[in-house]
C-alpha cells in the first residue's frame, strides 16, 4: 500500500528540483562568463591604455609612464598591478617598478593578436595576465630648420606586452554570484516544498473525506448516500456518484433479499400450517382410504399453492434485479390466447366463457413466455372475481401503429378505490381470502413481466362493474398465411 499523497509530492519536489537546480547551474554559469568577460575587457583597456603610451620617434623607443601619474597601481600600494614590454621576444624593454627583480610569463603572440590566462602573482596572489603583440606608434618632430633627411626614419619592431593584476576580486564577485543563486535556489525549494506538501494536501482533501464518508458505511446504513460540501471537483463528483449508485443498488438487493425472505415467510405459514394440520389429521383417520385419498388430495393442492407462491416471488425477485430480459418472436395471438386461456382454467369445469375477438390473422413480435405468464395471471383472476356464468373478452386495439390487447369482465363487488391497489404485492379482496390459491402476487407479477417487454399495464373499472385491463405496446408483424 502506498499513498497517492507522498508519491505526487516527491515527484513533483524531485521534478521542480532538478529543474531548479538545472536553471540555477545555467544562470551561476551565465553570469560567471558575462563577469568574467568584464573583468577581461578592464584588463584589456588596461593595457591599451598602456600601449597609447609607448611611441617610437628619431631618439629610439619612449614609454611615457610617469611613476608620479595616474597609475600609481602600477608603483606601490595594497593593490599592486604589473606591466612589462619585450622587443622581438627577447630584448626586455620596461617592467612596472611593482615587479622589482621578478618578470611576468611570456608565451609569445603574432601581431595584434592577444591571449589571457591566469597565474599566480609575484606576491603570491591569483591573478590574471593579457598579452598583447603590437606596433609601437611612429612620432617624428617636425623642425623646419632641419631637412627632412636630416635624421633617418626610426624602424618599428614587433612589442610584446603582457599586463597583469590580481583577480581576487573577480572571485570574490563570482563567489558571491554562486553564494546568492544558490542560497536564493535553496530558499525557493524549501518554500515550493511547504507549498506543494500544503497544496496537495488541500487538493487532496475531497479524496480524504471522501474515503472517510466512505468507511462510515456498512450494511446497517445502506441508505445513507455520500455528500459534498462546496463546488462538486470534476474529479471526485463522477465517484461520488458511480459510489451512490452502487449503494443504491446495494440497498435494493439487501431490499429485495428481506422482502423475499419476509414474504417467503409471510405466504409460507399459512400453507404450512394447512399441511401441520392435514398431517393430524391423516393420522387420525389412517384406516380410512377414503379419507386418505382426499387428504393426500388436499396436501397436493397445498403443495402446488405453496410452489406457486415461491415460483411468483422468485421471478419478481429475478425481475427487480434485472436478471430477466425481454427475447421476443412471432405470434399468432388469437391462437396463442385460445391455448392460454385453456391453460388457465387448467381443464376444471367452469362456467365462465373466453370471447375471443382478436383477429385470427393477428401476428405479434412479443416474449411468448412472459405475455403467457401475463395472460394466464389476468384469464385466472377473471375466472375468480367475476360472476357465475361471465363472459371473458378479449380483443386488440390499434393506436399510433401500436396494438392494446384489452382483457374485460364483469366483477361482483369490486370498488374504484380497489383499482389503485391492484398491483400491490400481496393486495387481495375479501373473498380471494375463502377461494385457495391465490397470493395476491399475480398482478404484482404482471406489472413487472410489462415492464421488462416495454409494455404498459393500465387497470380500469367503469360503472357497471366491469374491470378493463388494457396492455398497450404490442408490435403487430403481419398477417398470418
Amino acid at each position: 500500500m502506498y499513498s497517492i499523497r507522498n508519491r505526487i509530492s516527491f515527484s513533483i519536489i524531485i521534478s521542480m528540483v532538478v529543474i531548479l537546480l538545472v536553471m540555477a547551474f545555467l544562470l551561476y554559469f551565465r553570469v560567471v562568463e558575462q563577469v568574467q568577460n568584464v573583468f577581461d575587457q578592464s584588463i584589456y583597456d588596461k593595457a591599451q591604455a598602456l600601449i597609447s603610451l609607448t611611441e617610437l620617434d628619431e631618439e629610439g623607443l619612449e614609454f611615457d609612464f610617469a611613476e608620479d601619474g595616474v597609475m600609481p597601481e602600477y608603483v606601490d600600494g595594497p593593490d599592486l598591478q604589473y606591466y612589462q614590454l619585450w622587443q622581438t621576444q627577447q630584448q626586455e624593454l620596461i617592467r612596472s617598478p611593482s615587479l622589482g627583480d621578478h618578470s611576468l610569463p611570456s608565451d609569445g603572440v603574432a601581431l595584434g593578436q592577444h591571449r589571457l590566462a591566469d597565474l599566480q602573482l609575484v606576491d603570491g596572489r591569483a591573478g590574471r595576465l593579457i598579452e598583447i603583440g603590437f606596433m609601437p606608434r611612429v612620432e617624428m618632430e617636425d623642425d623646419e630648420d632641419e631637412p627632412d633627411d636630416a635624421y633617418p626614419r626610426p624602424v618599428a619592431q614587433p612589442i610584446t606586452m603582457v599586463v597583469a593584476r590580481e583577480r581576487e576580486s573577480l572571485d570574490c564577485t563570482l563567489g558571491i554570484v554562486a553564494w546568492s543563486i544558490f542560497a536564493l535556489n535553496a530558499l525557493l525549494i524549501i518554500v515550493a516544498v511547504t507549498l506543494i506538501w500544503k497544496l496537495i494536501g488541500v487538493g487532496l482533501a475531497p479524496l480524504s473525506r471522501l474515503a472517510h464518508q466512505v468507511g462510515q458505511i456498512d450494511e446497517s446504513c445502506l441508505g445513507v448516500r455520500i455528500e459534498h460540501s462546496g463546488r462538486p471537483s470534476k474529479e471526485i463528483a463522477p465517484i461520488e456518484r458511480q459510489l451512490n449508485h452502487l449503494l443504491q443498488r446495494l440497498q435494493s438487493a439487501f431490499e429485495r433479499e428481506k422482502r423475499f425472505s419476509s414474504n417467503v415467510a409471510h405466504e409460507l405459514r399459512t400453507p404450512l400450517s394447512e399441511l401441520r394440520t392435514l398431517a393430524e389429521v391423516g393420522q387420525m383417520v389412517d384406516d380410512d382410504p377414503q379419507q386418505i385419498h382426499a387428504f393426500f388430495n388436499d396436501v397436493g393442492a397445498v403443495s402446488a399453492q405453496m410452489e406457486k407462491i415461491v415460483v411468483t416471488l422468485l421471478e419478481l425477485t429475478r425481475s427487480e434485479a434485472g436478471l430477466l430480459c425481454n427475447d421476443p418472436e412471432d405470434i399468432v395471438l388469437h391462437t396463442y390466447c385460445d391455448s392460454v386461456w385453456d391453460q388457465a382454467i387448467n381443464g376444471s369445469a367452469t362456467d365462465k366463457l373466453l370471447v375471443n375477438e382478436v383477429p385470427e390473422d393477428l401476428v405479434v413480435h412479443s416474449d411468448r413466455d412472459k405475455l403467457r405468464i401475463i395472460l394466464s395471471n389476468l384469464f385466472t383472476n377473471a375466472v375468480c372475481y367475476s360472476p357465475d356464468f361471465a363472459r371473458v373478452g378479449i380483443r386488440v386495439s390499434e393506436t399510433g401503429g401500436r396494438l392494446a390487447l384489452e382483457v374485460r369482465n364483469a366483477t361482483t363487488n369490486l370498488k374504484p378505490e380497489d383499482v389503485l391497489h391492484m398491483r400491490d404485492r400481496f393486495w387481495r379482496k375479501d373473498q380471494a381470502q375463502d377461494q385457495g390459491g391465490h397470493s395476491g402476487l399475480g398482478l404484482t407479477l404482471v406489472d413487472a413481466l410489462a415492464h421488462i417487454m416495454k409494455m404498459d399495464i393500465d387497470f380500469n373499472l367503469d360503472e357497471q362493474g366491469t374491470l378493463l385491463v388494457r396492455i398497450s405496446g404490442l408490435q403487430p408483424v403481419a398477417a398470418a398465411g
